[in-house]
């Protein structure tokens, strides 16, 4: 049994909260309910705050009474990824090594969820420090799909995505190295937005790879993330990749007139796309163009190196962050990531040296694409959520293949620091969702989010609901 009002999006369980129909306290208490009830089938989180947060919803209703009404997000049950530090509350990175940790500080997220008298009730599973992307190699066990819990629920953001598609809560934060935000979100059948990088600091987060990581946002509409990345974006001088920026204010310039916007879709790289996935996307195509948008074929070469840069990139980085704990704690680490950081400390840096001029040749393609363009549009993932027996195989996008293959499609966003949206497109005839990836040039994020507002504005993939709620 679900609340009616969990099923509300950010936008107006917030207005119910700010007019006092509902209360804070009322909304958490049934989202921490709804969380109980079907955690153990999701296996979606790691730490769950019941008492801090019905403290956090008895003072936001206080402040509230007063008229002290903080902005859309107060009040409001949250979830966030556990690769965010959070003072006076362990914070594991799915690991065994931190599986006591306690810091003393918040991340930059939390500091700003906190400002905005968001009411944080769970943090969520993941793949260890985010090395993954199925959501499967964690110390806790693996995250299901709520709409097959048989399922993945991606990685490795798997179990912020599956909260948000469960209903606990309209909103959770993520991060995303290689894809580990717009993969859980279509195969969990949500929207999943992650910016430009430097929009949103990445202070208190574990890092991946330091020059690849993200943070990212899941919700059910396209508003509700616009509202999140206003509150946790602009510059802070702790994260030397933070970037100046005016002040965010990404929902109220939402507009779903994207008429004459240039959208192109790069048809090689779709080769070996599922007949299901290709025909919802065919579709999400034609409701693109019925909005005035102008499509086109793209065809960039350089992209078919792409998934080989980012993890070349990825796996040097992360054995560089985690050589210490490798060193005197291997034993600790889940077996499929101890194996991943061994790769990584076999690459040496004239090999690594030459990846980045890779990366850079594939970011000169880009520049002269987005010249001509204004969206680079594909399925965000070639086939549904495979089942969890499969393992991390299942994913089916194993870099090591070479030519063209979808996870470059997946990886080059992260890879280049460019804005990308998934958004839910379809359901298969197995019941499992699907979904179309929006990717923008740089700092195009609004650009992004219109485009995304107007396709979820003609079509209702969105609103759709999982097994777990039928």
């Amino acid at each position: 049994m679900i609340h009616d009002f969990l099923e509300a999006d950010l936008t107006d369980l917030s207005w119910l909260i700010s007019t006092r129909e509902l209360s804070s306290a009322e909304a958490v208490t049934a989202a921490l309910e709804r969380l109980r009830a079907i955690e153990p089938e999701l296996n979606a989180f790691i730490t769950v705050l019941d008492e801090q947060a019905h403290a956090a919803a008895k003072a936001a209703d206080d402040e509230i009474a007063r008229g002290q009404h903080r902005g859309p997000l107060h009040g409001v049950p949250i979830t966030i990824k556990d690769m965010f530090a959070t003072a006076g509350v362990r914070t594991t990175g799915a690991s065994k090594i931190l599986l006591d940790w306690v810091p003393d500080f918040d991340a930059h997220v939390v500091e700003r969820l906190h400002t905005a008298g968001a009411i944080i009730i769970g943090k969520t599973n993941l793949d260890e420090f985010g090395h993954g992307g199925t959501s499967t190699l964690s110390h806790f066990g693996p995250v299901h799909n709520p709409w097959n819990t048989e399922r993945i629920a991606g990685g490795s953001s798997g179990g912020s995505a599956a909260a948000v598609a469960a209903r606990i809560g309209p909103l959770s934060y993520g991060t995303e190295t290689g894809s580990s935000v717009r993969r859980p979100a279509s195969y969990c059948g949500v929207v999943g937005f992650k910016p430009t990088f430097g929009i949103i600091s990445r202070y208190g987060s574990f890092r991946g790879a330091w020059s690849q990581d993200h943070v990212g946002i899941f919700a059910r509409s396209v508003k509700d993330i616009a509202l999140g990345l206003d509150v946790t974006a602009g510059y802070d001088g702790r994260d030397p990749s933070s970037v100046q920026q005016d002040s965010p204010s990404y929902a109220s310039h939402l507009d779903g007139n994207i008429k004459g916007l240039r959208v192109a879709v790069p048809r090689p790289f779709l080769e070996g796309t599922d007949s299901a996935v290709k025909e919802a996307f065919d579709a999400a195509l034609k409701t693109l163009a019925e909005a005035g948008c102008v499509i086109e074929d793209l065809d960039i070469p350089e992209l078919s190196y792409a998934a080989m840069t980012s993890m070349m990139t990825s796996a040097a980085e992360s054995a560089g962050i985690n050589r210490r704990w490798f060193r005197e704690r291997h034993q600790d680490f889940v077996p499929h990531v101890a194996r991943g950081l061994a790769f990584g400390m076999t690459i040496t840096a004239s090999e690594y040296l030459t990846v980045q001029r890779a990366r850079h040749r594939i970011r000169q393609a880009l520049r002269q694409a987005y010249e001509k363009i204004d969206l680079i549009v594909s399925p965000t993932t070639p086939r549904v959520a495979p089942p969890i027996s499969e393992g991390v195989k299942g994913n089916g996008d194993d870099t090591r293949h070479v030519s063209y293959n979808h996870s470059n499609l997946l990886r080059f966003p992260s890879m280049l620091g460019l804005p990308g949206c998934s958004v839910p497109c379809g359901i298969s005839p197995d019941k499992m969702p699907m979904g179309m990836q929006l990717i923008g040039a740089w700092f195009a994020d609004q650009t992004v989010l219109n485009t995304a507002l107007a396709y979820q504005s003609r079509t209702d993939w969105h609103r759709q609901k999982p097994a777990v709620d039928r």
